[in-house]
């Protein structure tokens, strides 16, 4: 091949990669009338994807799409020549002696802009002498945890719709065998009417999430280098392909929901997709996509969905308490006398407490499920320090997730509620602290 060939040229003698001659205008569709999305450098390496008519649908060096006009001159290509050329600056518009020289420059200040995003480290936190960590052994730790808490979890379900039944029964003017069967037909008939109102809750919790977060789906061609990443780290982890969803804010974070591993769902801002190194990246989407193999998406919007309407029906159980304390004074003094009324009184003081202590669990549950995706992340893209740096990175940014509140904050891989440190509000917070996860991927 001549410099003088023709893209077109290339494309007929079975050539799909080839080096542009000189700087080429890149197209949104195959219309020279389109918008222009760049201009590529001369020495720059594109990929044919499709021809359509007289253009070229191709791929640039960045993972970008674009059309070019087919009769666009090219040169031979160099081997090892396929890193992608710089933003241009003013030199690169001045006139080059030659277009391999002019290449030979870009390759050169891409390699110092590569090793100096490589060299880049925010803080690290040094493990010291901590014994080094086995990510099975952590992953296992963190599932027993998890296996813990959740059977605390329901036995903690079972004694709060039993004080509902308590409180009803033993409210009312029978005797004390009868009370006691009330209590329990009442906790029961709760229970079940609370399980509907959790399953409509569950299922629409998804389309919920994502219209809250303001986030919009992307395809392959629009977010290329995020989509391939998702798509990449799924294959590794034998996951069906989630939804990839961008929401255009610029605080770096990400999160992942979904039922299943089959209706997933991986969201990214797109100031995570500009402020991270594509190691990072990749760490933050192993972790995300982590929370879908571990089935995170689904515990975690159950748990939430329980907690939600604990405090519910805890605060309505109160109200009728307060309101009909008469009525059931009287009651008592004609049912089951001292026992009732001990009963009672520790059923309410436990419908007060339960609103706290579902929200205690929920957040000992949300913290072990973050560990163990920190893990199971490491593990799938084979990278514990990149996930860290993107950790660190993340937050260490100053800016506030305008979409994110109280009740989804805990999707996402960092604490997105910026500015609202304290005492409390760290103490009920659903994310682990950012340095002893560092700590702990920096020991595996």
């Amino acid at each position: 091949m001549t410099d003088e060939s023709t893209a077109a040229e290339a494309v007929r003698d079975g050539e799909f990669a080839f080096r542009l001659t000189n700087e080429t205008p890149l197209y949104e569709t195959p219309d020279a009338s389109s918008r222009m999305v760049t201009k590529l450098a001369a020495g720059s390496i594109v990929t044919v994807h499709e021809r359509a008519g007289d253009f070229l649908h191709v791929i640039t060096p960045n993972d970008s799409f674009g059309f070019i006009p087919a009769s666009t001159p090219i040169g031979d290509i160099e081997a090892m020549s396929l890193a992608p050329p710089p933003e241009p600056t003013v030199e690169d518009n001045a006139p080059s002696t030659s277009a391999a020289a002019a290449f030979s420059a870009q390759q050169d200040a891409a390699a110092t802009r590569r090793a100096e995003d490589r060299d880049w480290k925010p803080e690290p936190i040094n493990v010291g002498d901590a014994q080094r960590l086995l990510i099975y052994d952590r992953i296992d730790k963190n599932k027993r945890g998890t296996l813990m808490i959740m059977g605390g979890f329901v036995i903690f379900l079972a004694l709060f719709f039993a004080a509902i039944g308590a409180v009803i029964g033993f409210s009312s003017a029978a005797p004390f065998s009868e009370q006691l069967t009330i209590a329990l037909v009442t906790g029961a008939i709760a229970g079940a009417i609370a399980l509907v109102i959790a399953v409509v809750m569950y299922r629409s919790s998804t389309s919920i999430v994502l219209g809250i977060s303001g986030a919009h789906e992307v395809t392959k061609q629009e977010e290329p280098v995020l989509y391939r990443i998702v798509e990449n780290l799924s294959i590794g982890s034998g996951l069906p392909m989630p939804k990839v969803w961008v929401i255009e804010d610029s605080a770096p974070n990400a999160f992942a929901t979904g039922r299943n591993p089959g209706a997933a769902h991986v969201a990214a801002t797109r100031g995570l997709l500009d402020k991270l190194e594509k190691r990072e990246l990749e760490g933050v989407i192993a972790h995300e996509v982590s929370h879908v193999g571990n089935y995170d998406t689904r515990l975690m919007t159950l748990v939430a969905v329980v907690v939600g309407l604990v405090a519910l029906l805890s605060d309505l159980m109160l109200r009728l308490t307060w309101y009909g304390s008469g009525a059931r004074s009287s009651n008592r003094d004609k049912g089951g006398g001292a026992i009732a009324l001990v009963i009672l009184a520790v059923a309410v003081v436990f419908i007060a407490l339960s609103p706290v202590i579902a929200s205690i669990m929920r957040l000992a549950l949300s913290r072990q499920r973050e560990y163990l995706a920190d893990a199971s992340g490491a593990l799938l893209c084979r990278n514990p320090d990149a996930l860290a740096d993107a950790l660190l990175k993340i937050s260490a940014d100053p800016e506030p997730l305008e979409v994110a509140n109280k009740a989804t904050a805990h999707l996402y891989i960092c604490n997105p509620l910026k500015g609202h440190e304290s005492f409390l509000n760290n103490l009920f917070s659903t994310h682990p602290p950012i340095e002893e996860r560092v700590r702990i991927l920096r020991a595996m």
